[in-house]
């Protein structure tokens, strides 16, 4: 693979972990991995079937406790040795996409409530997701010490904390910044009529 497809190597790390189906391996991304890493549900079979091909993982039957058999997968030696290699790589540059930021740059064209309204939303977002965190943190913290992986889970949800923490402080700022200069506009909007006024 000439590009890097880090869906590849989420699915090892997972299917290192334990076998799982490709409903699972969507479950556990959308609820562990999706705070630092988006996988669309649709890469996850188109992936699944060449890493198949190329002999990362196996695939087999399995039956369910309810329900029709499942196929699940299995990491071979070699999906082991790929995931090990990629660990070792340094990583590509950190990129950030962020709509508001973009809307916010262009932010003169809109009302200031219409703004507010944008950050509000933000800022209720990142509440929910600090919420989240908070429930994760609690968690691995009453595990920390069974196995070797907690420790790097808590390490993830660490970094998502402080991000969130800082998405929260940011928002809560940007709007007093946005309210007070909503205020000062008006004053010197009332200053100068005033002024005509005398005149």
């Amino acid at each position: 693979m000439a590009k890097t497809n880090t869906t590849v190597y989420i699915i090892l790390g997972l299917l290192d972990h334990e076998d799982l189906s490709g409903y699972d391996i969507k479950k556990k991304i959308d609820y562990m991995i999706s705070h630092f890493w988006e996988v669309g549900y649709g890469q996850i079979y188109p992936t699944l079937k060449t890493m198949e091909e190329n002999k990362m993982i196996i695939k087999h039957s399995s039956e369910a406790n309810k329900g029709p058999e499942r196929n699940l997968y299995s990491i071979t030696d070699k999906g082991r040795e790929v995931l090990k290699e990629w660990l070792l790589l340094p990583e590509d540059k950190e990129y950030t996409k962020y709509e508001i930021l973009v809307k916010l740059f262009f932010g003169n064209m809109v009302t200031t409530e219409e703004n507010l309204k944008r950050i509000g939303a933000f800022r209720e977002r990142q509440n929910q997701n600090a919420d989240i965190i908070k429930v994760f943190k609690h968690n691995l913290e009453q595990v920390l010490s069974e196995e070797d992986d907690h420790l790097y889970y808590y390490l993830t949800v660490l970094f998502g904390e402080k991000v969130y923490k800082a998405y929260q402080d940011w928002a809560a700022e940007a709007e007093t910044v946005l309210k007070d200069y909503n205020k000062r506009k008006a004053s010197t909007k009332e200053n100068t009529a005033q002024t005509v006024t005398k005149e």
